[in-house]
């Protein structure tokens, strides 16, 4: 009994004095990203770069009861980023090294997208630690295989989860806002005027 009472002392400090983060993930569902009905893709073949640097990072964010949640938004939208790629255009290709442009045009890649990732979350609860609010924006800048601009494209997704929702999964709202802004990448991506010249 005394050993519970000192962990239970132990983790009501950590609480009070720093909160604590408690990690999640961004993982979409993988299913939820399509192209929009009637759309057709781009016929080009597209190559995409994240640096391993930013694979690797981990953020905090506010959570509920003065907690915080972690998690790697590079790596976790990934899959979903390429996915998305796949719905907007005719091939895609991860790109090691986005400056080596006769590489890039050897591999027939038209296109080399880089994206960037901002998150922030929140929750309305007191008593309870996962967030009931996520939001994820995405910025993708887009050159020719010669390093000429060509497009921004700029999308923010919102997730949100109430308690009854998240008690089986504590990342939902994450889930959530990562499956609208990679939806709404691929919208913005095959209306783009700019990418179909």
């Amino acid at each position: 009994m005394n050993r519970f009472a000192g962990y239970l002392v132990s983790a009501l400090a950590c609480v009070v004095l720093f909160g604590c983060a408690h990690p999640i993930t961004m993982n979409p569902d993988l299913a939820a990203v399509t192209v929009p009905a009637g759309a057709k893709p781009i016929a080009k073949k597209v190559g995409y770069h994240i640096p391993d640097a930013l694979r690797a990072v981990e953020v905090t964010t506010p959570g509920g009861g003065g907690d915080k949640v972690r998690y790697f938004p590079y790596r976790d939208i990934e899959p979903g980023f390429y996915k998305a790629l796949s719905e907007a255009f005719t091939g895609v290709s991860k790109v090691q090294n986005p400056k080596d442009s006769a590489a890039l045009q050897a591999g027939g890649i038209s296109l080399l997208i880089t994206p960037e990732v901002t998150t922030n979350s929140s929750s309305d609860g007191a008593f309870t630690w996962p967030p009931t609010q996520f939001s994820v924006k995405l910025v993708c800048t887009i050159v020719d295989a010669g390093g000429k601009p060509v497009e921004t494209i700029r999308v923010s997704g919102e997730g949100g989860a109430t308690f009854s929702e998240f008690k089986s999964n504590f990342s939902l709202a994450a889930v959530r806002a990562s499956n609208d802004a990679l939806a709404k990448l691929v919208k913005a991506l095959v209306e783009s005027p700019e990418l179909r010249k």
